[in-house]
């Protein structure tokens, strides 16, 4: 693989994002002749996760130094709860390795938005395998994005402010679900209430999604690390292989819409020699770049083939084609209107919702001013409260004088 700035990062970055876009299709076990091609791949995979944590391997993967491998490691880790079948393969030797230096990334604390995920997931996979978790680690990045930092109509804030870009899709969204999923069985109201408006909102993401891709199969590119390229598409790779159905979209329509995304946004341009992926969107396009971008960040677009874990007789793949939205308005074909998905918030869901907004605020500023609103807030209600109280009385004794 080129070396990049990042090349402390870049290879982990490679097979965590590529394994993770797989995990799907490496899980599946049928009689066809791919079945002899998934067996070839998921040694590879094993060979690669057992070198990877050996720390006397040379091409061993950084889990040590800096910050960046929290970030890598959970795609990897989203991967492995995809695919159990590579995680049964792999020796007791290697799953201790894997599983210690999921634990030794508790070190790194995570920032106040998406990074919350990359935590919730590592602990959500080591409670799968161990049975043991940081609970507190693993429910925070759960709840802030549940109650904290939803903005509405299926988006999330990526932390406390909104910002227009694709992380919906690149890693809230599929990685809220996943985490979910993983604990669903753990006897609590709050995870069921969790999951089922995660559920809801994810249907509503997809549908604004797939309005967004053009007749062409090119789709906006707006918002930082859109080197992911493929990756757009990453939420609905994953929604259509745990959902029965989607409103007002069809299989079909989605796998056509895909489909014509592919042939047109990943083509031979986008190779280097060696068959290595270029980092750009179309291309090599390094001024998309940002600084934490790596040669091994573009294959998050491996996400994009989650959908081929699914059995060739799942309605992803029996549904006949089907113009998708945007091709069916600009060819005149009927279209039902677009409708917002509106969610009422009561008051313990607005309390919620800021508990979890200030917890993650970044600086101690604004923790301080953020606890200052608080205590003027509470005065002016209590202080409002005493003012009505006062009125009430005074009403009354107007009235028993007056009578």
């Amino acid at each position: 693989m080129p070396v990049s700035k990042n090349q402390d990062y870049q290879y982990l970055e490679a097979f965590g994002r590529t394994f993770c876009g797989i995990s799907r299709w490496l899980d599946l076990k049928d009689d066809s002749e791919e079945d002899t091609l998934r067996d070839y791949y998921r040694e590879l995979a094993v060979r690669g996760i057992k070198n990877g944590f050996n720390s006397q391997a040379k091409d061993n993967f950084n889990v040590q130094k800096g910050i960046q491998p929290l970030v890598d490691a959970a795609y990897l880790a989203q991967g492995l709860l995809k695919c159990p079948r590579v995680w049964e393969l792999l020796d007791d030797s290697t799953k201790i390795n894997v599983i210690n230096s999921f634990f030794n990334l508790r070190r790194i604390k995570p920032f106040g938005n998406n990074w919350l995920l990359f935590a919730s997931m590592i602990e959500a996979f080591l409670y799968q395998k161990t049975g043991y978790c940081d609970e507190k680690r693993l429910l925070n990045g759960v709840f802030s994005f549940i109650y904290g930092f939803y903005v509405g109509d299926g988006l999330y804030g990526d932390g406390n402010d909104f910002v227009l870009n694709y992380y919906n899709s690149y890693v809230i969204h599929p990685m809220l679900l996943d985490i979910l999923l993983s604990i669903q069985n753990v006897d609590n109201d709050k995870i069921k209430e969790c999951l089922d408006l995660e559920m809801k909102r994810y249907a509503r993401y997809v549908q604004l999604l797939e309005r967004q891709i053009m007749p062409d199969g090119t789709m906006p590119v707006y918002g930082r690390t859109v080197t992911c390229r493929l990756g757009v598409l990453h939420a609905m790779a994953e929604f259509v292989c745990v959902a029965d159905t989607i409103p007002t979209l069809s299989m079909g329509q989605l796998r056509t819409a895909m489909t014509t995304v592919l042939k047109r946004q990943l083509q031979e341009q986008d190779f280097d020699s060696q068959t290595f992926l270029l980092v750009g969107y179309q291309g090599e396009q390094l001024s998309l770049a940002e600084d934490y971008i790596s040669n091994g960040s573009g294959y998050h677009c491996a996400t994009f083939f989650l959908p081929l874990g699914l059995p060739p007789t799942h309605p992803f793949w029996t549904q006949p084609d089907e113009d998708w939205t945007s091709r069916k308005i600009y060819s005149g074909g009927i279209v039902e209107k677009d409708v917002a998905y509106i969610e009422s918030w009561s008051v313990k869901g607005i309390s919620k919702r800021y508990y979890y907004r200030f917890i993650n605020q970044s600086s101690w500023l604004k923790q301080r001013l953020s606890l200052i609103f608080v205590i003027i807030s509470l005065i002016t209600i209590i202080g409002a409260m005493s003012i009505v109280y006062f009125v009430i009385l005074l009403i009354r004794r107007i009235i028993h004088s007056w009578c």
